[in-house]
């Protein structure tokens, strides 16, 4: 890890610098630490998380969306380590592999820690690897394939206005 990266590990902003989406959908809860490579997120599970069930939790499966949000994060920090006025852009979820699922919930109380690790990028185009903890258990693994527009007119000027693409018309 580089000095910058090192540097910046301690000064990460708030995750809603990072990620387009705005509460309720804005699911992660903060940026732990990132490098060139990865980054480390945490989600706090309560009974208010968006998707909880009485009695049961936050199903597993959401898990994905979790991963896929830590990804824009990463993607956010990265490009705010290049301009720190830079502001989140739009990406999409593709698709997922290699999904295993070893729980069905994700318990209220607990505070999941969400590992991704960028594999491949070609510029629009990346896949990474991403794992949910609860402490060292792996919870959910999964490969996810995304995609991130180059076209500035796809980004939101503001990733609090609501969790629509706008195009300036």
């Amino acid at each position: 890890m580089s000095n910058m990266s090192q540097r910046l590990n301690h000064a990460l902003p708030p995750i809603s610098e990072l990620v387009m989406h705005a509460k309720p959908m804005l699911l992660i809860d903060r940026a732990m630490s990132a490098d060139e490579t990865s980054m480390i997120a945490e989600v706090d599970i309560t009974a208010n998380s968006m998707f909880c069930i009485p009695n049961k939790g936050v199903p597993s499966y959401v898990g994905i969306e979790y991963i896929a949000q830590t990804v824009a994060a990463y993607s956010g920090w990265r490009a705010k380590n290049t301009d720190p006025d830079a502001t989140p852009r739009i990406g999409y979820l593709l698709g997922s592999r290699k999904v295993t699922l070893s729980r069905n919930w994700f318990p209220v109380g607990c505070t999941l820690s969400v590992h991704i690790n960028n594999i491949f990028e070609d510029g629009e185009m990346g896949v990474f690897d991403g794992e949910i903890r609860l402490g060292e258990e792996i919870l959910v693994a999964a490969r996810i394939n995304v995609y991130q527009p180059k076209d500035n007119e796809t980004s939101l000027t503001s990733p609090s206005d609501n969790n629509q693409e706008t195009t300036g018309q």
